[in-house]
């Protein structure tokens, strides 16, 4: 077994290491001797570390004892250089030196400076120019450039490049004039940029104060001007040109004259040269070329009659530009607003007109002109009103849609239908809550073929542009304007009266103007169906007039006197109508009765029921006649029968049925008729006698059976008031005529009203269209 190795630390003496066993002292051993030789190579590595840094020390201290040397020899030599003998004598000998050279190079060193910031010019003016620099700056070395051109061009050898120069100049002169005239008609331009190109023009001119207001307000009305006359000028063109207009008086309050005046007289403070903008004007290299250049331009100093214009000279001048230009804006705009057609878009624009106007009015009081604000609304206005006429009298669109129908009519393609269950109907599309489908079912129940609804189309397209105008009228009332600015007790109920005249009057006057509009529109639109009315024979025409009278009246606007549009012409159209679909089953109840045999026995006399026995339904004739009305009316379209129109066929069908029985009744002998009529009033008569009473060259039966179908057809075709049916020439007449024909006893006769009656109510709705 290993022995345990003995720890240095537990040992105070050399001698306790003995005290353990010979193999731990063994071991004991070897540790101290690897010990001592790692020690050793430590104590080894140190010190070569410590001789390596000796050497380099002593490396060092010998280089710096030779730069110790070497400073105490420049010291030396600098202190013999600085003797004061030695340096008057170099400078004596510069200055001979510099005057022999200057004397000899002057006029060839001055001339090619001069030339050389000359050519430089072009360069700085171009550069700032074209890169948004400094218009002042640009001018300021423009003037340099004439006074460099001046001195070159005087001398006897001048190069052919000075006045190819002089001409680069006058251009880019040109070039700074139009650069400081889109500065000037800038609207969003600050006063520092107004001045300073108001200064970079008095330069460049030689302008005074006076003439710089002249151009500066000239320049602007051109802008004004400028913004109006554009091909396609809308209303960001118009409301910038009131703005310009509005900025101008503000900008010529701001500027002239007291800043105009400071900033033109600090350009006479300093030469040009020695100003700090053209000294860092790199080009120009004036740091090489300055002391060539002959004194007469180095010393320039610009001379400008900064204080000609007085504050009351300016005012005066501000105040006509400001008529005058007011003047040119209004006519601008009204030529402007000419080439506009969108309503609403007319109306912002008269908001944002009116709202800088009254934004302005205080910041510019005593410039613009008092009637200012009426001209604009006047201009604005009569625009407004020349679009509510056109708006209105677009109506005509749909009177020619009317009349180009009828023209192009062809019967039984124009005229022509859906029905309603037709299977066209079924197969349609259900989806998105069935839109289609009810559209359809609504359009065919109202007879709106193709060709009325091509005019309801033009005519809701109309009605359209009415509604917005009369929507954005209400806007107009409602419209709030903005008095934040106002500050004075009086300013505020003029501001009040201004604003009562804007969201009151005017919206009333462009109300009127429309409800006069839409009337006269109205009034040449119903001139135009009734012309046509009066053309068309054709019922099927007449039919295509009643639907589109009836959609535009169903849809009328508010305004205008539109409650008697169509009333004075449906009534010929109902005319029309009911001849076209009465004729027929008319025609063919007259060729029957005028067939009839009255003196025969009535086909349907095994009929009659009761004690004496009474006809219980009208005779086959008068049952074909009214079926053949009802049919005759569907294929029309039950839209067609409004009560109105219903009752005007009820009124013809009774006429034309009075006239043929009238004319079939009147051949006959009336001899009886008077005995007839005695016997009704004898008391206490047999019943049974009466009834066997015959009239002349008439069946008796078939003056009864005449009786209950005229009594029938009253019931039925009861239209007419009840002075009518007292009337000559009415159903009640007649049936007055058969009672005495016939012979009927009253109480018979009320038995006959109350069968008919009957029958009426168990067979309406086989009549439906005249129930």
């Amino acid at each position: 077994m290993a022995a345990k190795p003995l720890d240095s630390e537990i040992l105070k003496t050399w001698d306790d290491a003995f005290q353990y066993p010979i193999p731990t002292v063994r071991q004991f051993e070897k540790q101290l001797r690897s010990g001592l030789i790692n020690n050793q190579e430590k104590l080894r590595t140190l010190v070569g570390a410590s001789y390596r840094d000796l050497l380099g020390t002593a490396e060092r201290i010998i280089e710096m004892d030779g730069t110790m040397q070497q400073v105490e020899a420049h010291i030396g030599a600098i202190s013999r250089k600085c003797n004061p003998r030695t340096l008057d004598r170099i400078a004596q000998n510069y200055v001979a030196f510099d005057g022999t050279f200057k004397a000899q190079n002057s006029e060839r060193y001055t001339f090619a400076s001069q030339l050389s910031v000359l050519q430089a010019c072009p360069v700085v003016i171009s550069r700032l120019l074209h890169k948004g620099g400094s218009s002042l700056l640009a001018a300021k070395i423009l003037v340099v450039s004439r006074l460099l051109h001046k001195a070159l061009s005087q001398t006897s050898n001048a190069p052919p490049l000075v006045e190819k120069l002089r001409n680069q100049l006058a251009s880019l002169r040109r070039h700074l004039l139009r650069h400081v005239d889109r500065q000037f008609s800038a609207l969003n331009a600050s006063g520092s940029a107004l001045i300073e190109a108001m200064c970079a023009f008095s330069l460049a001119t030689s302008s005074s104060p006076t003439d710089v207001l002249r151009h500066f307000t000239h320049v602007r009305l051109q802008a004004i001007t400028a913004q109006l006359d554009l091909n396609e000028a809308r209303e960001p063109n118009i409301l910038k040109a009131l703005k310009l207009y509005i900025q101008t008086l503000l900008d010529t309050r701001a500027v002239l004259p007291e800043r105009l005046a400071e900033s033109l007289a600090r350009l006479k403070m300093c030469p040009l040269l020695e100003d700090p903008e053209v000294r860092a004007a790199a080009e120009l290299n004036l740091d090489v070329h300055e002391k060539w250049i002959s004194d007469d331009i180095r010393i320039f100093t610009p001379w400008v009659g900064h204080n000609d214009l007085q504050k009351s000279q300016a005012a005066t001048l501000l105040k006509e530009w400001s008529k005058r230009s007011f003047s040119a804006l209004i006519e601008g705009i009204r030529g402007c607003l000419s080439s506009m057609s969108d309503f609403r878009t007319l109306v912002k624009l008269r908001s944002e007109i009116l709202g800088a106007w009254l934004d302005s009015r205080n910041r510019v009081a005593g410039f613009i002109p008092v009637e200012s604000l009426e001209r604009l609304r006047s201009a604005v206005n009569a625009r407004l009103l020349e679009l509510v006429r056109g708006r209105a009298y677009r109506l005509e669109t749909v009177g020619a849609q009317v009349a180009a129908t009828l023209q192009a009519w062809k019967a039984g393609i124009t005229d022509a239908r859906e029905d309603l269950w037709s299977p066209s109907t079924i197969s349609m599309d259900i989806g998105n809550g069935a839109t289609e489908f009810k559209n359809t079912v609504l359009d065919r129940s109202h007879g709106r073929n193709e060709a009325v609804l091509e005019v309801l189309r033009r005519y809701e397209a109309w009605l359209g542009t009415i509604v917005e105008i009369t929507t954005v009228i209400k806007e107009l009332r409602a419209q709030k304007w903005d008095d934040s600015g106002v500050d004075d007790v009086e300013d505020e109920i003029d501001l009040e009266s201004r604003v009562a005249q804007l969201s009151g009057d005017d919206p009333k006057l462009l109300e009127d103007e429309l409800d006069r509009s839409l009337t006269t529109a109205f009034q040449e639109l119903n001139s135009v169906i009734m012309e046509a009315a009066a053309k068309s024979e054709d019922g099927s025409k007449a039919i295509f007039l009643l639907r589109v009278l009836r959609e535009i009246r169903q849809q009328s606007p508010s305004l205008g006197n539109t409650d008697s549009f169509g009333l004075s012409i449906i009534p010929i159209l109902h005319t029309r109508v009911v001849e076209t679909t009465s004729s027929t089953a008319l025609k063919l109840f007259e060729r029957l009765i005028s067939r009839t045999r009255w003196d025969c026995n009535v086909p349907a006399r095994a009929l009659w029921e009761g004690n004496p026995p009474l006809p219980v339904q009208p005779s086959p004739g008068v049952f074909r006649l009214l079926y053949g009305l009802t049919t005759s009316m569907a294929e029309q379209g039950s839209d067609i029968w409004s009560p109105t129109a219903a009752r005007a066929l009820k009124s013809h069908v009774s006429w034309h049925i009075f006239a043929a029985l009238s004319a079939a009744l009147a051949p006959m002998n009336r001899g009886d008729l008077t005995n007839g009529h005695d016997s009704e009033e004898v008391n206490g008569a047999n019943e049974q006698e009466e009834l066997d009473r015959t009239t002349a060259n008439m069946n008796r039966d078939w003056a009864i059976q005449l009786l209950f179908d005229v009594l029938f057809l009253e019931t039925v075709l009861s239209a007419t008031t009840k002075s009518d049916e007292t009337s000559t020439g009415s159903l009640g007449e007649l049936a007055r005529t058969l009672d005495v024909r016939s012979g009927v006893p009253e109480q018979l006769r009320e038995r006959l009203r109350k069968t008919t009656q009957e029958y009426w109510k168990r067979t309406y709705l086989l009549f439906s269209f005249f129930a």
